[in-house]
C-alpha cells in the first residue's frame, strides 16, 4: 500500500519537472525564459494537475474501498463518490488549460490548489486528532502541496517576465510539439500507472508508461511539425 502512494507523487508530482528539464535541456528551440516558463507550466499542467486529476477521479470512483484503506478512513463512504467528481474536474481543467494562456489557465490553477490545500488540511487535522498516519493521509500531501506551489510560482514568473505574450518569443512550432509531448507524457503515465497497479508492479510500468509517452509524443510532435512546414511551402 505504501508503494502506491509513493510512486503515486512521484508520477505525477516529480516526473513533469524531470520531464520538463529535459525537455529544456535537449531542445535547442528553447533558450528565452518565457520558453522555459511556458515549458514547466505545461508539463504540470498536462501531468501534475490533468493525468493526476483523472487518476484521482478513477480511484475515488471505482477503487473506492482501497483509496479508503489507504487513508485509514472507513470504507463505504458516498463521499468519496463525490471526491471523485471533484477530482474529475480538476484533471478535465488541467487538460483543457494546456494551451490556454488566459485568465482559464489561472482559475485552473486556483481549482487545484483549493482542493490541494483544501484535501491538505483535511488530512492535518485527522493527524492531529486521530494520529492517523497511513500513507493516503500523510505521504500523498506533499504532491498536495507541491504541485500548487509550482503552479503559483510560475503564473508569478510569468507575469513579471516581459518577453511572455510577445510576439515572436516562440513558434507555433515550438507550441505544437511542447504540447503534443507534454500530453503524450502524461497519457503514457496514467496508463502505466494504471497497468502497473493492475499487474502489481506500479513503479515499472509507470516507469514504461512514462517513457512509451514521450516517444510516442516525439514522433506525432516531428510529423506535425514536419506537415505544418510543407503547408507551408505550399502555400508560399
Amino acid at each position: 500500500m505504501n508503494e502506491l502512494f509513493f510512486v503515486r507523487v512521484f508520477a505525477y508530482s516529480i516526473t513533469p519537472l524531470l520531464l520538463a528539464t529535459a525537455h529544456m535541456l535537449l531542445d535547442r528551440q528553447t533558450r528565452t525564459t518565457a520558453q522555459r516558463i511556458e515549458l514547466f507550466m505545461v508539463y504540470l499542467l498536462a501531468i501534475s494537475v490533468g493525468a493526476n486529476g483523472l487518476g484521482g477521479a478513477f480511484g475515488h470512483l471505482f477503487l473506492s474501498d482501497l483509496v479508503a484503506e489507504g487513508v485509514g478512513w472507513p470504507a463505504g463512504s458516498p463521499f468519496q463518490l463525490e471526491m471523485g467528481f471533484a477530482n474529475l474536474l480538476i484533471g478535465v481543467l488541467g487538460i483543457m488549460a494546456i494551451n490556454r494562456r488566459d485568465g482559464f489557465r489561472t482559475a485552473a490553477i486556483i481549482a487545484t490548489t483549493i482542493l490541494g490545500v483544501g484535501a491538505t488540511i483535511v488530512h492535518i487535522i485527522d493527524i492531529a486528532a486521530t494520529g492517523n498516519l497511513s500513507p493516503g493521509n500523510t505521504i500523498i500531501n506533499l504532491g498536495n502541496l507541491l504541485d500548487p506551489v509550482l503552479l503559483i510560482g510560475l503564473t508569478w514568473l510569468a507575469s513579471h517576465n516581459t518577453d511572455m505574450g510577445a510576439d515572436g518569443v516562440v513558434s507555433e512550432g515550438w507550441y505544437m510539439r511542447l504540447e503534443m509531448i507534454a500530453g503524450m507524457s502524461a497519457a503514457g503515465i496514467g496508463t502505466g500507472f494504471g497497468i502497473g497497479y493492475a499487474l502489481d508492479s506500479l513503479f515499472l510500468w509507470t516507469l514504461i508508461g512514462t517513457l512509451a509517452g514521450v516517444g510516442l509524443g516525439l514522433v506525432l510532435s516531428n510529423r506535425a511539425v514536419r506537415n505544418q512546414g510543407n503547408l507551408i511551402v505550399e502555400r508560399s
